[in-house]
């Protein structure tokens, strides 16, 4: 009785052919997703940058301003 289902079970996956299938497609959602890279960067990317370019330019303003005697501790 089990070698009859097992080999039934044998001959039916011979004869399903998935190929040919227009069933439904699993697509990754990687591919879908598109991302908006400005200079190779991620959003979150840009914002760090801009963060450090902010505090370089307060810090580089602030010694200046020091050296300049603009301002006095």
């Amino acid at each position: 009785m089990l070698d009859e289902l097992r080999n039934n079970s044998i001959d039916d996956d011979d004869s399903l052919d998935f190929e040919g299938d227009i069933g439904l497609e699993i697509v990754d959602d990687q591919e879908q997703k598109v991302q908006k890279l400005f200079l190779g960067m991620t959003a979150v990317e840009r914002m760090f940058i801009s963060i450090f370019l902010f505090m370089n330019v307060a810090i580089l303003g602030l010694a200046f301003l020091l050296a300049t005697k603009r301002i006095v501790f």
